[in-house]
């Protein structure tokens, strides 16, 4: 069922005074109700005005709702009563001919009268086939609800393994709460990690929920991932390239020494095997070469003697044959 918020549904703060709720409650009841309002929810509207009004205007009661309340609910959220709950307000909702108040309302102010809840028009009953507002058929013991949220984790804690703080939102009367959760060693994007019985509570004795993590990995300044491989761009001086060189790579497990052969075009794509992310996956290197930001005079007339001296044309591959008839 759904949570509802009764001070929303007034429009009164929640340190109202009880002469402001009744206020509220009289201005709405003349402009939902349904002889006079020409609005098409009107009945279901001034239901619902009044459900509010007979929640908040005892004292008791109130308090009750109050304590719920504060557990996070906000109006719409999923709703289940808590397994133990007892309501103190003195209500009986068979007194008002059953059913005038929601499913919400009489779950947590029904319980007063004892035997589920509680209303005298036999409603909730055993036997009647209600659900009771909590658990599977006649209100026994029911499995809690699942939780699913998403985990950014850094990728050297997603190779190492190690811990991520999860916040888990508050809900089915089960306030917010925050867990040191262990991050396997080699998990990748999307893998999902079930920790068992850290959902939500269950009802009437019933086995709680599992908490199912999904992994999110976190943007790396220079690894990309791809499932469980990484790549890396290696960039190299145009003399490097030209001459080889030994450099120098980052992996997650820590530098390795590559050689780079003389002549490497940028672009050349290197395979470390089984220096990826997880198990099976590799590290790609991915030469680029590099040129400075700036240069001085003299070094742009030494690399203008140099184009002058190599004569290579870059572009000759765009070199057309001609072709005759």
């Amino acid at each position: 069922m759904k949570f509802k918020d009764y001070y929303k549904i007034l429009s009164v703060s929640e340190s109202a005074t009880q002469e402001e709720i009744k206020k509220a409650y009289r201005k709405k009841a003349r402009q939902y109700h349904p002889d006079v309002s020409k609005d098409p929810d009107a009945e279901a509207k001034f239901k619902e005005v009044n459900e509010a009004y007979e929640a908040l205007k005892d004292d008791q009661r109130r308090a009750d709702y109050d304590q719920l309340k504060r557990q996070g609910y906000r109006q719409g959220d999923e709703f289940r009563r808590p397994p133990e709950w007892q309501s103190t307000g003195n209500f009986d909702p068979g007194a008002f001919g059953g059913g005038q108040f929601g499913d919400f309302f009489e779950s947590i102010f029904g319980s007063s009268m004892g035997g589920g809840f509680g209303t005298t028009s036999g409603r909730g009953q055993a036997g009647s086939g209600r659900r009771g507002g909590y658990g599977p058929g006649h209100g026994g013991p029911a499995r809690g609800k699942d939780v699913s949220l998403r985990v950014p984790v850094d990728i050297s804690t997603a190779f190492s393994g190690g811990k991520a703080r999860v916040a888990v939102p508050a809900g089915d009367a089960q306030l917010a709460r925050t867990l040191n959760v262990t991050i396997p060693a080699g998990v990748v994007e999307g893998k999902l990690l079930r920790l068992k019985k850290q959902g939500r509570p269950g009802v009437a004795g019933g086995a709680p929920g599992d908490l199912l993590l999904t992994i999110r990995l976190n943007p790396h300044p220079y690894f990309v991932v791809d499932g469980a491989d990484v790549t890396v761009d290696l960039p190299i001086t145009p003399l490097e390239a030209i001459d080889g060189v030994k450099v120098a790579v980052p992996t997650l497990a820590g530098e390795v020494t590559v050689a780079i052969p003389s002549n490497t075009k940028s672009g050349t794509k290197m395979r470390l095997r089984g220096r990826g992310l997880a198990d099976g996956g590799d590290q790609y290197v991915v030469v680029q070469i590099a040129l400075p930001e700036s240069m001085s005079p003299k070094a742009r007339e030494l690399l203008s003697d140099f184009q002058s001296e190599a004569a290579f044309n870059p572009r000759a591959c765009f070199e057309t044959a001609t072709v005759s008839d």
